[in-house]
C-alpha cells in the first residue's frame, strides 16, 4: 500500500495548471512519478521525438509532503498515469487570485486512494475555497512503469542563454502555419537566427502547400551566454519550441539549451522556486563547417607560442635529419580556408607542427629575398687570394662567407670579394 499525501499552495496549484498546459500540447496523457523528495510529472509525444520531465522539490514547492513507496525502501516510487485533459479539469486557470475574489483557493490537498479495503484506486483532490467550500475530485489512473530520457550535458557543447520573456517577444513573429524551426549563428558572428518555416509538398504537378519561412535575427548581446559552433544548423519542431517558451515565461526564468550536432538530442532547462523543467528533443539540420564537430567546447581555446622564422640552413639540417617528412601539397593560403576553429582536425595538424601559424616553413627558392646581411650560412661564391691552400689540393672557389663578414667588418673600404651563387649569372 502506497502512502502520498502533498498540499499545495494557491501559488503553487496554479503553476500545476501551467505545466498541465504546456504538457497537454505534447501528450494527451501524463505520467507521474512520486518519491520520498521529489514529484514529477512526465510526457512523451506519440512520435517519440520529444519528452518532457517537470520536477516539483518536495521541501520547496509543497507546503506539506509525504510519500512512502509500497515497495523499494527509500529509493521507491509510486508511478501511474493518467488523462491530461481530466487533471486539467481539477487544476483550473483562476485558482490563485491575489485579491482573493470568487474562484480563487485556499488550499489544495492531493491524496492517492490505495488500500486493499477499497475496491477502486483513485487519485484525490480537494479544492478548499475561500467561502468554506470543499470541492473533491476523485480521478482514476493506471499503473505504468515511468520511463526517463538520458541527456549527457558534457557532450552538448553548443549552449546558449537568454531570458524567457524576450524569446517570448521573438516568437511572437512566427507564423502559426510553420512547422520547423531552424537555430543559427549569423554570418556576421555577432547575432544568433531563429527561422520557422514550412516546406511545399507537391503531388504530381500539384502544390499542396506553398513554401513559408520568417527569420528573427537576434543579437548575441541579447543573450546572457551564447556559444555555438559557426555553420551548425540544429531544426526542431516550432510547436514544442513555442510550448516552451510560453511556459518558461509563466515563470519569469532563464531558459537555456543544451545540444551538440544535429540528429542528436537538444535538451531546453528552466525553473525556479523549486520547479526543474527539462525537455529533451530530437533534432535534424546541417553542419557546414565541419564534417567531424569538436568535442572540444569553444569556450577553450588552444594557443601556441609563436616561432621564430628559421634559417635556410635549419632549414636544410631539418630536412636531413628527417627526410620522410613529405613536403605540403598545397599553400596555406589555400589550407587555411579549409579549417575551422576549434577543430579536431586543427588540433592535431597544430600538434605535430608545433605552431598554430598558417604559412608553410620557409624554402632554399624563398632565400633569395633575403637582405644581403642577413644572417645566412648559404653557399656563396668567392675568390682564393689567402695563399693558404694545399697545393696539392688546390681549389678555385671554395665557401669564404665567414672571410668576408669578417673582413668587411674590420674594413668599410670597397666591397667585399664575395658574392651569392643565386646572383650570378652567364658563367656557365
Amino acid at each position: 500500500m502506497v502512502v502520498l499525501n502533498f498540499t499545495l499552495i494557491p501559488e503553487a496549484a496554479a503553476k500545476v495548471h501551467d505545466l498541465l498546459v504546456c504538457l497537454g500540447k505534447f501528450s494527451e496523457t501524463v505520467a507521474i512519478e512520486a518519491r520520498q523528495e521529489r514529484f514529477t510529472f512526465t510526457a512523451l509525444n506519440s512520435s517519440k521525438s520529444a519528452y518532457a520531465a517537470l520536477t516539483l522539490d518536495g521541501d520547496q514547492f509543497f507546503s506539506s509532503y509525504e510519500c512512502i513507496p509500497s515497495q523499494g525502501g527509500p529509493d521507491g516510487r509510486f508511478t501511474c498515469s493518467m488523462s491530461t485533459r481530466a487533471l486539467l479539469s481539477v487544476f483550473k486557470g483562476k485558482l490563485y487570485d491575489p485579491l482573493g475574489r470568487d474562484g480563487a483557493i485556499d488550499r489544495c490537498e492531493v491524496s492517492v486512494q490505495d488500500r486493499p479495503d477499497e475496491t477502486q484506486c483513485r487519485f484525490i483532490v480537494k479544492m478548499h475555497c475561500n467561502q468554506g467550500v470543499v470541492k473533491t475530485y476523485k480521478l482514476t489512473y493506471e499503473a505504468v512503469e515511468v520511463m526517463h530520457a538520458l541527456f549527457d550535458r558534457n557532450a552538448a557543447y553548443n549552449r546558449w542563454t537568454i531570458h524567457s520573456s524576450a524569446m517570448r517577444d521573438y516568437i511572437e513573429y512566427f507564423s502559426p502555419r510553420t512547422e520547423l524551426l531552424d537555430i543559427f549563428a549569423g554570418e556576421d558572428g555577432n547575432s544568433a537566427v531563429f527561422k520557422s518555416y514550412t516546406e511545399k509538398i507537391t503531388s504530381g504537378k500539384d502544390v499542396l502547400k506553398n513554401p513559408l519561412a520568417t527569420a528573427v535575427a537576434v543579437n548575441t548581446s541579447d543573450f546572457d551566454s551564447f556559444s555555438v559552433d559557426p555553420g551548425l544548423h540544429i531544426i526542431i519542431n516550432v510547436k514544442d519550441f513555442k510550448a516552451i517558451v510560453l511556459h518558461a515565461d509563466t515563470l519569469k526564468t532563464e531558459l537555456r539549451a543544451y545540444y551538440s550536432q544535429p540528429t542528436r538530442p537538444l535538451q531546453f532547462s528552466y525553473g525556479s522556486d523549486g520547479l526543474l523543467c527539462e525537455f529533451t528533443l530530437m533534432t535534424s539540420g546541417d553542419y557546414n563547417a565541419s564534417k567531424a564537430p569538436s568535442a572540444v567546447p569553444r569556450q577553450a581555446h588552444i594557443e601556441t607560442a609563436p616561432r621564430p622564422r628559421p634559417t635556410a640552413t635549419e632549414a636544410r639540417e631539418s630536412r636531413r635529419m628527417q627526410p620522410e617528412m613529405p613536403q605540403p601539397v598545397a599553400p596555406a593560403s589555400q589550407s587555411a580556408s579549409r579549417r575551422v576553429p576549434g577543430s579536431r582536425k586543427e588540433s592535431s595538424q597544430a600538434s605535430q607542427n608545433g605552431s598554430a601559424s598558417l604559412f608553410v616553413r620557409q624554402d632554399e627558392e624563398d632565400a633569395q629575398w633575403e637582405p644581403v646581411d642577413y644572417n645566412n650560412e648559404e653557399e656563396t661564391l668567392g675568390w682564393d687570394a689567402s695563399a693558404e691552400h694545399d697545393p696539392a689540393t688546390f681549389q678555385t672557389f671554395r665557401d669564404t662567407a665567414s672571410r668576408a663578414r669578417t673582413q668587411k667588418a674590420e674594413s668599410n673600404e670597397g666591397v667585399a670579394p664575395t658574392q651569392r651563387i643565386s646572383q650570378i649569372k652567364g658563367l656557365w
